[in-house]
């Protein structure tokens, strides 16, 4: 199984990554993907803050899965390849992928820890009445709304996406595609509890140790 991540895929999140120092204001016709390897966190089980030294931050997202093999996928056969989307949570070393774009280097340490890619409970596109409806998401922190968002806010689409990643990989059953968070992300402590809805339906519900 992959984990498939999409970078800046939500101009408010662009413009707050531009004004922390992460991306230029320059616009990317293309999708930017990054994998997050084998670092999903089991299910049911708390995130354990890592002993990194780092700033960890929540980024929540629309994740897809996929439910076929396929491989040079066009965008309007993209919508056979998924079945399921639920809310995850990309969690990022901040700091670590600071530094790492100012040396020019991978953001595989900040992306990539154990843990680091969370999912909430699947429904079905059917339960979703996707795509005739785009789809409401938010993360709560403590009660808070921290970040809200729409697919239809998205600078490239779900279909788009799949259609993209599949011109350099194939993609097979289980395989997850992260599709990007809105503004608003922030560092997580201990002893936060973290809830994700996909409308008024909570998906997602996550301790911080």
């Amino acid at each position: 199984m992959k984990i498939i991540g999409v970078g800046y895929n939500y101009r408010p999140h662009r413009e707050e990554a531009s004004e922390r120092g992460f991306l230029s204001g320059h616009e990317v016709d293309e999708p930017i993907f990054f994998h997050k390897g084998d670092a999903l966190l089991r299910p049911n089980t708390p995130f354990f803050l890592p002993d990194m030294g780092s700033t960890i931050e929540y980024e929540a997202e629309l994740v897809v899965q996929i439910s076929r093999v396929g491989k040079q996928i066009a965008e309007r056969f993209a919508h056979r390849y998924y079945n399921y989307i639920t809310l995850g949570i990309d969690f990022t070393a901040r700091d670590i992928q600071r530094r790492a774009i100012a040396q020019g280097h991978p953001w595989l340490m900040a992306k990539v820890f154990d843990g680091s890619a969370v999912v909430g409970s699947w429904l079905s596109k059917e339960e979703l009445s996707y795509p005739e409806q785009p789809i409401p998401f938010r993360l709560d922190v403590d009660g808070v709304t921290r970040q809200q968002g729409n697919s239809s806010e998205m600078i490239h689409s779900i279909d788009k996406l799949i259609a993209s990643v599949s011109r350099y990989q194939t993609l097979r059953m289980g395989d997850l595609i992260f599709t990007g968070t809105p503004s608003g992300v922030g560092p997580i402590q201990i002893g936060q509890l973290l809830e994700g809805y996909i409308g008024e339906r909570r998906v997602l519900q996550l301790s911080i140790k």
